[in-house]
């Protein structure tokens, strides 16, 4: 598994434009080139045979052949084309989770376009700002669930944090069916038919799927026993891009022997925060650091009680110069994870802060009871739940209060917000685009500025949940 080095990156993009990197720490090259500051891509989705090192192949559907699809890279400021071609056998769309695009280029089906048909392609532009970690997926269907999704860095105009080297982590669920987790759920798991699908305006469908039995947790396209290890030297600094497409699994992820220095939360910088584990939610990215000071052969594994991957390894630190086939024991401590609202918040000028609210909108989440698939905000199930509307420039509160047993991290799209009750010392908030809201009357409240028109979709990040009506749109028209 190799590594990037900033400057080898810089280098090789400055004579030959690379914008894309093959699945995993950039290995090798795809079709990519530079042509008057615009980048230009194209990503084909198709139905491919993948093997996730289990020595057993199944269905997924990929961009360009694999899982996940090929990292984007881009510099700050910088135009990307992608061009999308269908190969699939349902339409599909492209949404580039956390940047905030034009809305006519968020890829949400009935919403900002229609799925791009069975043959056809797609082209979407946009300036690539800000910097930062984010995600590419498909957002039609449970096509996320089947593989399409990636990671895209726009990278900084100017690095403001030296390392030595840099990995990125994609943490992915997975059920071992033919199709992944749609087929898994459809294996006498389907609901009646209800007329209602809960992902897009004008479908009509069968009802939700349930959750999956999820059997394989992956990073970047492996389970554990075929994952090549992230190596280090001692004393080296090194970054880590911890991205978190699964579909229903919250991860709190333990780097063992060190200690995680959060840099950046979902692309936005935050004070430099130390963690012995790092709780991330689905759509959710951390950017932390690691000091080269324990030299070792260490497990990266998730930590978090009650969850089905538990204490699983999912991947593991290697030190040069170690050769024992045995891992480190990993005592401790284990008493600090990532909380909201401890962070402080940088101000890096890419994001309009919030000095006062102008509307507020409370978010009532329920659902899930006696086994049912349905998911509502304020009683009502997507598509029928009630807009939110907005004028351009306005400052808008939500106030999230959970009624039910899950944690839901609820997404918005086309906008950053500042998380509520956070950045009490330096007094900037952290800003985010996603927030897991606690089960069993759990709260949380953000606050954003209006600045980016069109009509937007709002909802949780567990698919299951957004399949199942968990949604609703933020019409911020004139």
């Amino acid at each position: 598994m190799n590594a990037i080095k900033r400057r080898d990156f810089l280098k090789t993009a400055t004579l030959t434009g690379i914008a894309v990197m093959a699945s995993g720490p950039y290995s090798s090259l795809a079709e990519a080139f530079l042509k008057d500051r615009k980048t230009e891509i194209t990503l084909r989705a198709a139905v491919t045979e993948f093997d996730p090192g289990t020595g057993r192949s199944f269905k997924a559907w990929t961009y360009n052949g694999s899982v996940p699809g090929p990292e984007i890279r881009i510099r700050e400021g910088d135009t990307l084309r992608v061009r999308l071609v269908n190969n699939l056998p349902d339409g599909t769309t492209i949404h580039w989770h956390g940047l905030p695009v034009p809305n006519r280029m968020d890829g949400v089906p009935y919403v900002t376009q229609k799925p791009v048909k069975k043959g056809d392609d797609f082209l979407y532009e946009f300036r690539a700002t800000p910097p930062g970690t984010y995600i590419y997926h498909s957002h039609e269907g449970y096509q996320l669930d089947q593989g399409l999704y990636g990671v895209i860095v726009v990278e900084p105009k100017r690095e403001e944090r030296g390392y030595d080297r840099e990995y990125t982590i994609t943490l992915e669920d997975w059920a071992s069916v033919d199709g992944a987790g749609p087929e898994a759920s459809r294996q006498g798991r389907i609901m009646p038919q209800t007329g209602m699908m809960g992902m897009g305006r004008g479908r009509s469908a069968g009802g939700p799927l349930r959750e999956p039995l999820y059997d394989l947790y992956l990073i970047n396209g492996k389970v554990f026993q075929s994952q090549k290890p992230f190596t280090i030297k001692k004393g080296e600094r090194v970054r880590f891009r911890i991205t978190n497409p699964s579909s229903s699994t919250i991860y709190t992820l333990r780097i063992g022997g060190h200690r995680m220095r959060i840099t950046h939360a979902d692309a936005r910088p935050v004070s430099p925060y130390l963690v012995d584990a790092l709780r991330i939610g689905m759509g959710e990215r951390y950017d932390v650091e690691i000091e080269g000071n324990n030299p070792g052969r260490w497990l990266i594994y998730n930590i978090r009680d009650g969850s089905p991957v538990s204490g699983r390894p999912l991947g593991m630190l290697l030190y040069s110069g170690i050769n024992r086939k045995g891992f480190d024991d990993d005592p401790g401590p284990l008493n600090r994870i990532n909380d909201y609202y401890i962070m402080e918040g940088i101000d890096d000028g890419h994001v309009r802060p919030v000095d006062s609210i102008d509307r507020v909108f409370r978010m009532n989440l329920s659902g899930g009871m006696m086994g049912s698939p349905y998911w509502t905000i304020n009683g009502k199930v997507y598509p029928e739940s009630d807009d939110i509307v907005i004028k351009p420039g306005e400052r808008v509160r939500l106030e999230y209060f959970n009624h039910s047993m899950a944690p839901h991290p609820m997404h918005l799209h086309g906008h950053f917000f500042e998380v509520a009750g956070t950045g009490r010392k330096t007094g900037t908030r952290i800003r985010k685009d996603t927030i897991i809201v606690p089960p069993m009357m759990g709260r949380a409240a953000v606050e954003f500025v209006a600045d980016n028109p069109g009509v937007w979709i709002h909802h949780c990040h567990n698919l299951y949940h957004l399949a199942g009506g968990m949604a609703n749109l933020i019409r911020n028209t004139k």
